[in-house]
């Protein structure tokens, strides 16, 4: 039996995107493949907001999404944590139930 599928979403602040990415561009074995995303982040947590952001009342973020079998997650988690260490990255993990392409 395959491995079940998860998806992997990481939301990052915009300063560390360079960072991050090449971290994951980086990783062996390659990744399966990821989907990027800029946004803006609004909460409570807002310590490595600009003094612009602050006033604005959100943070400029960008999010990965990667689709990828459970056992690889922990990797990818340990070397954007080692690579970003004491940033506000959040993440989450969810049952990805079916996964495909259109033909």
């Amino acid at each position: 039996m395959d491995a079940p599928l998860r998806k992997l979403t990481l939301v990052c602040p915009k300063s560390v995107e360079p960072t991050v990415l090449d971290t994951l561009d980086a990783m062996l074995p390659e990744l399966p493949g990821y989907t990027c995303n800029d946004g803006l982040g609004r909460g409570s947590s807002m310590e490595l907001a600009s003094t612009a952001e602050k006033v604005k009342g959100a943070m400029r973020i960008f999010t990965v999404i990667i689709v990828l079998p459970e056992e690889g997650i922990e990797r990818i988690l340990d070397a954007v944590k080692c690579a970003c260490p004491r940033r506000q990255i959040s993440f989450w993990i969810e049952p990805v139930l079916d996964f495909g392409r259109l033909k």
